[in-house]
């Protein structure tokens, strides 16, 4: 992103002692923390959702973050993208993939990524997933892995449009995609 932030990152001495305790229960310092803590109340809440959807999920790790990137990418978030590349990595994922999620018609040999893909297309396009996806979907996944995809699509989504909006700045170092 190259516009400016619309709502900066709050630095650390202009934090109240509510804040910083609220960015440091997070464990890092990131853009996206420093902006929403802004919002104290709403950052506690959203910060223990968020962090259940993403440490605490009961999707495989790599279905969650094709699930992320994918609606990442259909949302043209790049600090989301960014940041999910950089776990999708470190969980191993192989880049020709990562690649293929951010592309508009992904070719995937792997059906499994290519469902996760299609689910998140639907829920981001529609806000609904289809007979023939939710059918598919039920093949690999039990009643509470399909809420959570459900919510994670929903979770991203919303978060895209705050970060998209507030323009929250990229981590340094970090290149936005050529969307």
């Amino acid at each position: 992103m190259t516009d400016a932030p619309r709502i900066p990152p709050l630095a650390r001495e202009q934090r109240t002692a509510e804040q910083q305790q609220l960015v440091e229960a997070t464990g890092t310092e990131l853009n996206i923390f420093t902006t929403l803590v802004r919002h104290p109340k709403l950052f506690e809440v959203f910060a223990r959702f968020a962090g259940r959807l993403l440490r605490r999920s009961l999707l495989p790790d790599d279905a969650r973050e094709t699930v992320i990137l994918r609606t990442a990418y259909r949302c043209r978030a790049s600090y989301e993208w960014a940041q999910h590349v950089e776990i999708a990595r470190q969980l191993g994922m192989a880049d020709e993939i990562i690649a293929a999620i951010g592309t508009e018609h992904p070719e995937l040999s792997d059906q499994s990524l290519a469902l996760l893909i299609r689910a998140a297309d639907q829920l981001t396009e529609r806000h609904d997933l289809d007979a023939e996806t939710w059918a598919a979907l039920r093949e690999h996944y039990d009643d509470q892995q399909l809420i959570e995809l459900c919510m994670l699509v929903g979770d991203y989504a919303m978060i895209a449009g705050v970060l998209n909006a507030l323009r929250v700045p990229l981590e340094d170092g970090q290149t936005a995609p050529d969307w």
